[in-house]
């Protein structure tokens, strides 16, 4: 069981709770390459039934045929899109779906005779999910800070992105316990939890497997034969990369972790879509 809840997330939790009465709906920002891992149950709980949008991010990253699955699956829940904030893939249609959600609750306003006002939404997710990449593209300019590391949006901030539409940025917040060891693997693995939390030897082992297992065609990158054992492959790879210090097995099983957090080894998905029976 891995446990990593900081004072800042149980504040920020705190802080959404109190701020939910004054949003029309909710955005929930989730890794379409963890579209599993990286819902935290903590927000349905607070949500319950209020409007809300799923926005799969970081789409560029993820396996276009596990993105499709994924979406299928639970567009019978909520609607969903997949964006790719940086290149601004789908990003617009963003505040043309949310007002498709919202047009009874408008239709109700304007009947009421109500004075017509912008929209507000609450940014949800976890940290490094890419809510402030986002929101930045939204308002075409840098109004909150960026990194890809978790813990960048320490506080909770109002956006006007335009006439129509209020945005309320949120910190990325986690659950206090990971029950599943692999679910807390996928969160390191994608960044959403400090490098320093699981092993790098952990989270490399469990990569090697995943890919042996899903995409061993990447492994041609290290000019390593995917059917030898993961520590062959490690100790392989360290040496042809010239890794010869004392240290040089955490330095190849970082090498595998950094090219799959920046792409060069494909497009990947860690949690797999399993149809059920």
């Amino acid at each position: 069981m891995i446990q990593w809840f900081p004072g800042h997330m149980a504040k920020a939790k705190n802080e959404i709770i109190a701020r939910l009465k004054l949003v029309d709906i909710a955005f929930e920002l989730i890794d379409a390459r963890i579209p599993l891992s990286s819902r935290n149950p903590l927000f349905s709980e607070l949500l319950g039934n209020r409007p809300r949008l799923i926005i799969l991010t970081k789409s560029d990253l993820a396996d276009e045929k596990q993105t499709k699955l994924w979406i299928k699956a639970m567009e019978n829940q909520y609607p969903v899109l997949a964006i790719d904030a940086l290149s601004g893939r789908n990003v617009g249609r963003i505040i043309q779906v949310a007002m498709e959600i919202l047009k009874p609750k408008l239709e109700r306003e304007k009947a009421k005779g109500l004075k017509e006002r912008p929209l507000r939404a609450m940014i949800l997710g976890i940290p490094n999910v890419g809510k402030s990449t986002l929101l930045n593209r939204l308002v075409k300019k840098k109004v909150a800070e960026v990194g890809n590391r978790p813990g960048v949006t320490k506080a909770q901030q109002w956006v006007r992105i335009n006439p129509q539409l209020e945005l309320l940025d949120t910190p990325g917040v986690l659950w206090p316990k990971f029950e599943d060891q692999k679910l807390g693997i996928h969160l390191a693995l994608t960044g959403a939890i400090r490098d320093e939390i699981l092993k790098s030897e952990d989270l490399g082992l469990y990569l090697l497997d995943f890919l042996k297992q899903y995409y061993p065609e990447v492994l041609s990158r290290y000019q390593v034969d995917p059917s030898k054992d993961n520590w062959e492959i490690i100790e392989e790879i360290a040496k042809i990369r010239g890794f010869l210090q004392e240290d040089y097995v955490d330095k190849a099983f970082n090498l595998l972790i950094n090219d799959f957090r920046n792409n060069r080894l494909g497009r990947i998905t860690l949690d797999r879509y399993q149809k059920e029976e």
